[in-house]
């Protein structure tokens, strides 16, 4: 792991409150390694007698938390807890999440079976996946596998028409009624046909059978949530 000048990530911004804690002087833990954030660390590398060079790699970073660095995650086998989801899909509030986690979902293999679905939000004739060079939906690339396998499923077993509208991936916000984030602030939940499967109701119309494509690839349904919430899949278990 190496951290230096021009970076921006969750870790950038660990080590910026860590350095702020010992009395450096970093500047804002905004997750931007800049001018002042280097001389934070040149300067700390200095008093621990280790090599002064403004890069924070595994020596700097373990001298400055007590352990080494946690690896970077390229995939996930399996959907962690709500509690781990900043550990494993970053912090979102950092500038340059975005950049880093954020990828195309590419359902292009499956534009024959999906075509048809539309944004809920708009009229059928808003095709939801379909882009000017590409078809399917944004997403964090922990994730990309794991909803490109549950369409996949969906189109194979003959229930794609049984979808009608994609509502929703990435969007930063609270859950309805609570002070958590949402997990669709990292990207790792889809919501559809909500016009027929609103938050809270009772008699709603998601097909049993698409649910199971979702969980037998990792996901939870909010279907089966005390409130239900039917159309909601998420890549995170509840705690």
């Amino acid at each position: 792991m190496l951290l230096k000048k021009g970076m921006q990530n969750q870790k950038v911004r660990l080590m910026q409150e860590r350095l702020t804690e010992l009395g450096y002087k970093p500047g804002p833990a905004d997750g931007i390694f800049g001018p002042k954030t280097e001389n934070a660390v040149l300067a700390f590398q200095d008093q621990k007698g280790l090599a002064v060079d403004g890069v924070a790699g595994s020596e700097t970073w373990k001298a400055l938390f007590d352990q080494p660095p946690t690896p970077t995650v390229a995939k996930l086998d399996a959907p962690p807890a709500y509690k781990q989801c900043f550990d494993m899909f970053g912090d979102f509030r950092v500038a340059g999440w975005r950049e880093q986690n954020l990828v195309r979902c590419d359902l292009s293999d499956l534009k024959e079976g999906l075509g048809h679905l539309y944004l809920g939000w708009l009229s059928g004739e808003d095709k939801a996946f379909d882009h000017k060079t590409w078809f399917g939906f944004v997403c964090h690339r922990l994730a990309a596998p794991h909803f490109q396998a549950v369409f996949r499923l969906i189109v194979k077993r003959g229930l794609a028409r049984q979808l009608k509208t994609y509502d929703g991936c990435y969007n930063v916000r609270y859950m309805r009624g609570a002070g958590q984030w949402s997990t669709h602030s990292w990207a790792i939940s889809i919501d559809l046909d909500a016009p027929w499967n609103r938050f809270g109701q009772e008699n709603f119309a998601m097909s049993q059978e698409v649910a199971r494509c979702f969980e037998e690839n990792g996901f939870v349904w909010g279907g089966r949530w005390n409130r239900p919430d039917a159309m909601h899949f998420q890549y995170c278990t509840l705690r």
